[in-house]
């Protein structure tokens, strides 16, 4: 299967201090990458790079086969999705307002087709279809994260970038997007993205898992690899790690 992004040979620094040097990596179509690392180890600056929010000071940043250098990056946001931790929802905007703000901006015509779409993911998301009318003041912390995740997905794009978007909500309901982002996943067969700081979660809901330290990769596998065959000490403490915080890890 073909790669539908990759990193060439990045670089990148902030304030003079270097996050990645020769960095690459390739995911294929259809995957769900889970990336796990130390603090400022670059998880959240190769997202960045993927939709052209953060430039590689060197290298090569492809997406579906193209540099996106030399892409235009308004077409190139139209087929990647974009979910962060927290609540960034329109505040002024209802549920249905702000799941349909991308589509409505390129089908303006076809409301019903929107509004369709609209109840289609809600229902995925698990949202009941009479939230539709409430604004986010109104809603729990989970409920907007739904939301959130629904209007990422709402323009049926080729690529989802997750930046912990699951970290500002309670164990149950972490539990809870955990099934329904698997879920969603392997019904669209999008390809997934989805930075972490929880080594179960990245071994629960990954096809792959990346685990950098300091801007390098320490371990490029399948959850059931990294579980069996630690490539080093670092993997070991995270999963050891996990292991002590929670007495026994349940994946």
């Amino acid at each position: 299967m073909a790669a539908v992004i990759e990193w060439k040979e990045i670089e990148k620094k902030y304030n003079g201090k270097k996050i990645m040097e020769h960095f690459s990596l390739k995911v294929e179509e259809g995957e769900f990458l889970t990336i796990i690392g130390s603090s400022g180890c670059g998880k959240t600056t190769m997202l960045k790079m993927v939709n052209g929010l953060i430039r590689p000071d060197a290298g090569n940043v492809m997406v579906k086969g193209k540099d996106i250098a030399d892409t235009d990056l308004i077409e190139l946001r139209r087929s990647i999705g974009y979910s962060i931790q927290g609540n960034v929802l329109f505040p002024h905007m209802t549920v249905e307002e702000n799941i349909s703000y991308v589509p409505n901006l390129w089908n303006r015509r076809d409301k019903e087709k929107t509004r369709k779409a609209v109840s289609r993911w809600m229902k995925i998301v698990g949202l009941s279809d009479d939230m539709r009318d409430h604004f986010p003041s109104e809603l729990s912390g989970g409920q907007q994260q739904r939301v959130g995740i629904a209007r990422a997905l709402a323009a049926s794009p080729e690529i989802l970038l997750m930046d912990e978007p699951f970290g500002a909500v309670d164990e149950i309901t972490r539990g809870q997007l955990q099934k329904e982002i698997k879920q969603i996943h392997q019904r669209t067969g999008v390809t997934i993205l989805f930075v972490t700081h929880d080594i179960a979660e990245a071994l629960y809901l990954g096809t792959r898992v990346l685990v950098l330290d300091h801007g390098e990769i320490q371990q490029y596998a399948s959850p059931e690899e990294i579980r069996q065959h630690p490539a080093n000490g670092f993997v070991e403490k995270l999963l050891n790690n996990r292991a002590d915080q929670y007495g026994e890890m349940v994946i």
